[in-house]
Order: C-alpha cells, then sequence, then structure tokens
C-alpha cells in the first residue's frame, strides 16, 4: 500500500543538523592542537633524518673518493651561503682544493632545495657554517650543531664532531630554540 498523503518525510530537523555540527565543531577544536603537533614532530623528524643522511653521505663520499667532500647551507643557487641558517637547503660537493665554494659544476654532488617546512628552521652553531670531510673521514675544527626549530621550539640537533660522526638528539623537555 503506498502512502502519497501529505506529511512529515524521511530526513533531519533543522535542529538536529545543528546539534550534530555543533559536535563536530566541538570534536575538531579539541583534535587540532593533537594534529598540528604531530605534524611539527614529522616535520623535525624528516628534517633530522634529511640532515643526517646527507651529512653521512659525504663523510662516505670522502673516504670512499680519498678527497675532501664539504657540505655548506645553500639557497639552491649553487653556491654556499655565508649566514648559519640552513633552512634553504644546503649544498655537498667535492672539494679537492678546500675553498669555500665548489670551484666546478662538476664538483656538485647533491643541491638540496627547500628540505623542510616553511614552519621548520634549520640553524648551526656559531662559528662553524660548513662541515668539510676529510679523506680519512674526519672533520676537523670544533663541533657543528644544527639545530632544527619548529616556531620557538626546539624539535631536536643533530651533532658533527671532530671525528665526523654525526648523531641526532631531540630534547627530554620543551625547549625553546634560543640562538647560541
Amino acid at each position: 500500500m503506498r502512502k502519497d498523503a501529505p506529511g512529515p518525510g524521511q530526513g533531519f530537523s533543522l535542529v538536529e543538523l545543528s546539534a550534530v555540527v555543533a559536535v563536530l565543531a566541538i570534536l575538531l577544536g579539541l583534535a587540532l592542537p593533537t594534529f598540528q603537533d604531530t605534524l611539527r614532530q614529522q616535520r623535525t623528524a624528516t628534517a633530522l633524518h634529511l640532515l643526517g643522511a646527507q651529512l653521512a653521505q659525504a663523510r662516505n663520499t670522502a673516504i670512499t673518493r680519498g678527497i675532501p667532500v664539504t657540505v655548506c647551507p645553500s639557497l639552491g643557487d649553487g653556491r654556499c651561503r655565508a649566514e648559519p641558517d640552513w633552512s634553504s637547503g644546503w649544498l655537498l660537493y667535492l672539494d679537492p682544493a678546500r675553498s669555500d665554494q665548489p670551484l666546478d659544476q662538476g664538483d656538485i654532488l647533491r643541491d638540496v632545495h627547500r628540505p623542510v617546512h616553511d614552519s621548520i628552521q634549520v640553524l648551526a652553531s656559531a662559528g662553524r657554517l660548513r662541515v668539510r670531510y676529510q679523506p680519512d673521514g674526519r672533520s676537523g675544527g670544533s663541533n657543528l650543531t644544527l639545530r632544527i626549530c619548529a616556531g620557538e621550539r626546539l624539535g631536536g640537533e643533530v651533532i658533527v664532531n671532530n671525528v665526523g660522526r654525526a648523531r641526532t638528539r631531540r630534547p627530554a623537555t620543551k625547549t625553546p630554540c634560543s640562538a647560541r
């Protein structure tokens, strides 16, 4: 039997729909900060991994080829920067003449452009802008610390010691990312 009579149809009333939208808005409001924190942690982990892998590649290349290899901050133009900000990218190049810039475009092994999200900053410790690996894998000079900053918080560090070993470290507590 068919019912063709007018009357209330199947569906939701405006009040019911408003209640569902309000509940969803509250749930999204609670979940969004956690999601943003997860994104920040993931972006920091990516930056730590990329830097660690590139430094390991540079050291391995210096040992394998028996010539110095340098890693320095770059703007993506095939030249090393004179500032300690690695956020825009870095350059890995063969450096037999031990120069501050690659002497030939053929010496560039890797030119990394915009490797991290805009919300992440990669800053080198004062006094040392680049890492130059010697043919035996050592990295003479002072230690280099690359700080990974997510906003005002320190997300992690990549530390290169004089022997050339690169290691990563994450802070145990929420630490401000102050200039050192």
